[in-house]
């Protein structure tokens, strides 16, 4: 088998396991970097078999001293690289898998990636624009209950309670087995009720609540699909659905400084350090601060 054979079955172990076509895409040119950096390093084309660990270690020192690679860019491709290697050793096309001892780059605490608030209303303006109900429901949903896309996709029609003033969400089975109540917005449970009110089992409390054309939403990748839809169309970064999730932390934070206990139990953490991350302030806020010092200094 040619190595891009291999590269090409890889690709396709990837796609049947639902990863996006970004995520693909992302693979690929971290992969093809490495064989580059192989190339010009030792001239030799890529064998998988004859790469060592010392190899990645010098590829990953590459990218940040001569590249001077963002961190995040540089554990992207390492993620790709690994599981390149893990596929390969699976295979037993190599019977070592030379990244195994390869860690990732240290990233600040801060670093959660969610929406700036301008490009979060874009996205719901764009979504409701486009007039699918069921993605104006789940994009809601997302960015409203801070739901994790597990919890999203295991939601039968009977765990959405919607009154007139007031509705919740109902997770039975979340992280490590939780279960929680969601309390809805009004504009989540908009959304919800004009898209039960086209579902074909909204009267079946045991329906599965996400159809798409083929049946029931059951994987991770449908949901990716629909936000890929709505990035395009808004010129965004390409985002997964826990993105959605990090800017509903930081705009009920936002909403209610200091509250972290009811953002822990919105969320389904049983840690509070586990939302402290919530409270760290961007490189931005750090900045528009600093200014306010020189503002101050010159009143």
């Amino acid at each position: 088998m040619t190595d891009s054979e291999i590269v090409k079955r890889w690709l396709e172990s990837l796609n049947s396991r639902g990863k996006s076509r970004h995520t693909l895409a992302a693979y690929q040119r971290a992969l093809e970097h490495f064989e580059r950096w192989n190339k010009a390093t030792y001239g030799d084309a890529f064998d998988p078999a004859a790469v060592i660990g010392r190899d990645i270690q010098d590829w990953k020192a590459y990218q940040q001293t001569v590249e001077k690679a963002s961190p995040a860019t540089i554990n992207q491709r390492l993620v790709a690289l690994s599981s390149f290697f893990t596929w390969v050793v699976g295979q037993g096309i190599t019977r070592h898998d030379p990244s195994a001892d390869v860690s990732a780059l240290h990233l600040p605490k801060r670093d959660v990636k969610s929406l700036e608030e301008k490009d979060y209303r874009r996205l719901l303006r764009a979504v409701h624009a486009g007039g699918n109900l069921r993605d104006i429901a789940v994009v809601e949903l997302l960015g409203g209950a801070g739901l994790r896309v597990g919890e999203l996709l295991a939601l039968k029609v009977g765990d959405i309670e919607i009154h007139e003033r007031s509705g919740r969400v109902t997770v039975r089975k979340g992280k490590r087995g939780g279960y929680r109540e969601v309390p809805l917005t009004k504009d989540v449970r908009q959304a919800l009720d004009d898209y039960l009110e086209t579902h074909p089992g909204k009267d079946d409390p045991d329906a599965d609540l996400w159809l798409g054309q083929r049946g029931a939403f059951k994987d991770r990748s449908t949901v990716l699909r629909v936000l890929e839809k709505y990035a395009l169309a808004t010129r965004l970064p390409a985002f997964g659905p826990h993105v959605l999730r990090h800017t509903f932390a930081s705009l009920y934070l936002k909403a209610n400084p200091g509250d972290v206990r009811g953002l822990a139990a919105l969320l389904g953490h049983a840690s509070l350090n586990t939302v402290m991350v919530y409270t760290e302030p961007r490189l931005g806020d750090l900045a528009e601060r600093m200014e306010k010092i020189d503002r101050s200094m010159s009143a």
